[in-house]
């Protein structure tokens, strides 16, 4: 038995398999949160406190180094010693630096969950004298409850002297899309429907220093984990300059064909996908989980207990689309630069809203369309103001986009006057089509792009609906996003060409001076009548 083993000396493995640093790091301001736990009484283990060094890296100009940061760890290993200082520190120690209000949201999808962390940070403020002294009203305690302290009608919020607030809510509907943050933590990410995130994350899009910070375990079968997995593919890829990513996964499990053969009952690799093991999760509480469902489950097993989730295994080439490569490359020329009238530009957004994609096309002659690359930078708070720039430089240039991919940035294109065409499904399947169609024709004349060319050669197709099929990535490290941007560039100038403009309307007609000699034979001279 493993409970008579020397096994249950060890304990889980607190150095992480993934650790992936934004590149702007230059420093940490981990010493601030451990002086808040300090006062908080709260005690880290060293991968909770190496997590915490990491997601509070800061940049030369002093600013959150990671916009967006990911935290993969299994159930039960106590994140939530990760969330709290954080969320403390920022509520106690770091002011926004034009003096006004600071205000954090913890989301998660579970109302349970978001409820026990709000009880846990009202628990441990209140348990603070130096803390407590600090919320609105000096904390006191009244009839009505306890001042600085909301809990009424699912409001659940904590609220200082200085105007800082920490507000707890679910994501379901609407709740938190409208209001500016700071600062989200978005709990439970392996539930995070892109439909949701997109409305919500541009919430953080409005402050000078925003940071958004992920934490969750490998997504179920029934959860839509879609932006968690793009976060994470991210992640694992490394070399971003404002993303950051920590995973105490077993070493292997990323990779489809290692992970299908890791021996899950191996107290190695239960080590390795369990940092609180033998300190806050029970060596017998994972002994009793592997014989529950070493032999009935043990996909369950894998993903609950020791996060194993590996990427997407690629497809092979030949088969991801109709595009004869081939004859786009051939087509490849110095002199096929997108410049001159009828320009017209397009936006993708990455999968997971990490990236931007800003791409153009225009009619060269009467049957060649010429397509370009322009633009792609991490984040989204840049596409507005690039977009609003090339439209104008293009003389108010047509912007197509499908705006279901596009929902994350849609409101800043608004707010920024950028108008834009939005595509419907029919339409961004007929994209693909004509796209495809044009290129093996070899209408298709572009100056020589290799991330242009490396994302044809690497997308593949996905259904959708009944309209027909669009661009999708075959391996989620690669960008399909040029692919996107080239071909919905050349529709825009087919559906520009096919919808007829408009003509001005006619002057209104000058005024005409009678004189008496134009007077008709039968008309009466107004010079001799009688009145």
């Amino acid at each position: 038995m493993l409970t008579n083993s020397p096994q249950l000396e060890l304990l889980g493995l607190q150095e992480p398999r993934v650790r992936a640093l934004p590149l702007s790091r230059v420093d940490s301001l981990i010493d601030d949160v451990l002086d808040i736990c300090d006062l908080a009484k709260i005690r880290c283990d060293p991968w909770q406190e190496g997590g915490l060094e990491a997601i509070t890296s800061i940049d030369a100009d002093g600013q959150w180094a990671a916009t967006e940061f990911g935290v993969l760890v299994s159930r039960q290993q106590g994140k939530g010693n990760i969330l709290l200082p954080y969320e403390l520190a920022h509520l106690f120690l770091w002011p926004r630096e034009d003096g006004a209000p600071k205000l954090i949201g913890h989301t998660a999808h579970e109302g349970a969950t978001a409820r026990e962390a709000f009880r846990r940070a009202r628990r441990t403020i209140l348990a603070s004298p130096i803390l407590r002294a600090e919320l609105v009203g000096g904390g006191k305690q009244t009839a009505q409850g306890v001042t600085g302290i909301s809990t009424g009608n699912g409001n659940w919020a904590i609220e200082l002297k200085n105007g800082n607030r920490l507000v707890f809510f679910t994501r379901t509907g609407s709740a938190g899309v409208g209001i500016s943050f700071d600062v989200l933590i978005v709990d439970e990410a392996q539930h995070s429907p892109l439909s949701i995130l997109e409305a919500l994350l541009p919430a953080t899009d409005a402050s000078p220093n925003k940071q958004v910070l992920f934490t969750g375990t490998v997504p179920k079968e029934d959860q839509d984990g879609e932006y968690f997995e793009g976060l994470r593919d991210r992640g694992r890829k490394g070399g971003y300059e404002r993303t950051g990513w920590i995973e105490h996964t077993p070493v292997g499990s990323d990779d489809p064909d290692t992970a299908a053969k890791l021996d899950l009952g191996s107290p190695q690799v239960w080590r390795e996908g369990n940092p609180g093991l033998g300190i806050r999760l029970a060596w017998k509480t994972v002994q009793d989980d592997w014989d529950r469902m070493g032999q009935t489950n043990p996909e369950a097993f894998a993903r609950q207990r020791c996060s194993i989730w590996p990427s997407r295994r690629p497809e092979v080439a030949a088969k991801l689309s109709e595009l004869d490569l081939e004859v786009w490359k051939r087509h490849a020329r110095d002199d096929a630069a997108v410049s001159g009238d009828g320009v017209v530009l397009s936006l993708a957004l990455g999968r997971g809203g990490g990236y931007g994609t800003i791409g153009a096309a225009v009619r060269i002659d009467s049957e060649n369309i010429a397509v370009e690359h322009l633009h792609t930078e991490t984040g989204t708070r840049w596409i507005a103001p690039k977009l609003k720039e090339l439209k104008a430089k293009y003389g108010n240039a047509l912007v197509v986009l499908d705006a279901k991919n596009a929902a994350a940035v849609i409101g800043a294109l608004d707010a920024a006057g950028v108008k834009y065409l939005a595509m419907n499904l029919d339409e961004i399947a007929a994209a693909h089509t004509l796209f495809i169609e044009h290129v093996n024709a070899g209408l298709v004349p572009h100056r020589k792009q290799d991330e242009v060319t490396k994302s044809l050669e690497l997308a593949t197709t996905r259904n959708i609906g009944r309209a027909g099929v669009t661009w999708e990535q075959s391996d989620p490290t690669k960008p399909v996003s040029q692919a996107q941007a080239v071909t919905w560039a050349l529709w825009g100038v087919l559906k520009s060409e096919a919808t007829p403009k408009k003509p001005p309307p006619p002057p209104p007609p000058k005024a005409a001076v009678i004189t008496r000699d134009d007077v008709a034979r039968d008309e009466t001279n107004l010079a001799h009548a009688r009145f």
